[in-house]
């Protein structure tokens, strides 16, 4: 925030709050060429340790970006309770629609690593 924009607020209310006078919270920057907010490395290791965790799969081992939901040995209601741990996971909020989208884990990848509320 510009110097004068915090005077002009510090006359007015009496002290800047931190959130406007703090440089401490990093700006998250997208990276023009990919596309994304995430690394998709550590994206994808994070979601199959999730996808793993769960009791219905199969091989856990033998899980790869490329394995579908079905590969994997997931039911359509295995899938959306996994959804809704990668949710948890990556504090993020899929739309039913995207989520219906999904064919492998890559897609879903590639969603969280391009989503800029992902953390």
């Amino acid at each position: 925030m510009n110097r004068r924009l915090v005077q002009m607020f510090s006359k007015q209310f009496g002290q800047v709050p931190k959130f406007f006078a703090s440089n401490e919270q990093p700006i998250i920057l997208r990276n023009e060429k990919s596309g994304y907010y995430v690394n998709p490395e550590a994206v994808a290791r994070r979601m199959i340790k999730v996808i793993s965790l769960h009791d219905d799969v199969k091989n856990p081992s033998a899980i790869t970006l490329q394995s579908t939901w079905t590969d994997i040995g997931l039911s359509d209601m295995a899938y959306v309770e996994v959804m809704v741990e990668v949710e948890r996971e990556f504090e993020i909020e899929f739309p039913d629609t995207d989520v219906e989208c999904f064919r492998t884990v890559n897609d879903a990848v590639e969603y969280v690593a391009r989503s800029f509320f992902a953390v």
